[in-house]
């Protein structure tokens, strides 16, 4: 049996914030919470040995500046589930009292020749990060990553949960599961067809009986387990840091929940779910160390970043075809994107 951790505090808020990337507050009660399985190793086995009074590990204060690495994922029985859905970079700077959230467009071309959303699953969570300083020119240290796939029964366990919609959206093509193959009707001699006018999505698009329409408006919204895995694995309504903003207010609207339950049985059996779905390689004393760092983050400021066309990037197709983002400078010239990084954050 593993040994229960009792956080502080600020222990158990911070490392909320971190997954919500402040979508919390700090100013709840202690919870006692099992997490000997979200904290990861450098070669992300699992942790040993947790104690509860963990000393708060050594860390450069004066620099003041930090930058942590946010990841989501599809989870299995999705497209595309391997791969990353959503990168942003958490970008804190202690002195100036702001942070900022760099969304990463998973379809942008790597030096390794792959886009960077398959980075993780070729060489695992701790090649994004450098990855990514190539790109960005910001020195990453840490991960946070966010697997989707039993995302649907921790939700209906909980009875369901009160999210924030950031933004309003409409997604008319989502997948309905096992209709990937479905003629829809159509001859074929008329997919034939489609298949020499259309590639890629734009034909994926003629055969709609393979999907369903969603559609949420701005504001609060109550989200059973299937509405939940639906809002946050939805890809066509809006931009990847809008399905990045859902995916971390849908884990927010977990935390709240989880704050508010009487059941320390319900409590525990969730947490026991959670600590499979999230990991991290950011200890138990270098959380502590943060928190302390950090301050309160009710006094920080907010600043969102999207690589995008409008900016830095240009489409492109790799030599095998894929669609890809390249940067507007040419292939693998990150120069404009870190200035643009740099000036905006």
């Amino acid at each position: 049996m593993l040994p229960k951790i009792k956080l502080s505090k600020d222990g158990i808020l911070f490392a909320a914030a971190l997954v919500a990337v402040f979508f919390l507050v700090f100013g709840i009660t202690y919870l006692s919470l099992k997490i000997s399985n979200v904290f990861v190793k450098k070669d992300l086995s699992p942790a040993a040995n947790f104690y509860t009074n963990a000393a708060p590990e050594p860390i450069d204060a004066t620099k003041g500046v930090f930058n942590i690495l946010l990841l989501g994922y599809g989870g299995s029985g999705h497209s595309g589930g391997g791969l990353t859905d959503s990168l942003i970079v958490f970008h804190i700077d202690t002195n100036t009292k702001k942070y900022a959230l760099i969304s990463i467009p998973r379809d942008l071309w790597t030096q390794a020749n792959r886009k960077i959303n398959a980075e993780a699953s070729v060489n695992g969570f701790q090649s994004v990060g450098p990855a990514l300083q190539v790109i960005t020119g910001l020195p990453i240290e840490n991960f946070i990553s966010v697997d989707f796939t039993n995302y649907s029964k921790i939700i209906d366990n909980l009875g369901g949960i009160s999210v924030e919609v950031p933004n309003a959206f409409t997604d008319s093509f989502y997948p309905i599961p096992g209709l990937e193959n479905e003629t829809c009707g159509f001859t074929e001699n008329e997919i034939n067809e489609f298949k020499a006018k259309y590639s890629g999505f734009e034909l994926e698009k003629q055969f709609t009986c393979r999907y369903e329409k969603i559609s949420y408006n701005q504001g609060p919204v109550v989200l059973t387990g299937s509405e939940a895995l639906k809002f946050v694995r939805s890809r066509h309504g809006d931009s990847d840091f809008g399905r990045s903003k859902r995916q971390f207010a849908v884990i927010a609207g977990i935390a709240k929940k989880l704050i508010s339950l009487k059941s320390v049985g319900k409590l525990d059996s969730t947490i026991d779910a959670l600590s499979n779905m999230i990991k991290t390689d950011l200890s138990l004393g270098k959380i502590k160390s943060l928190i302390e760092i950090f301050g309160d983050p009710a006094i920080y400021s907010k600043t969102e970043v999207q690589l995008t066309t409008d900016n830095v990037l240009n489409e492109n197709k790799s030599n095998d075809g894929q669609y890809i983002l390249i940067p507007k400078a040419g292939m693998f010239n990150f120069t404009d994107i870190k200035s643009y990084i740099s000036q905006n954050i």
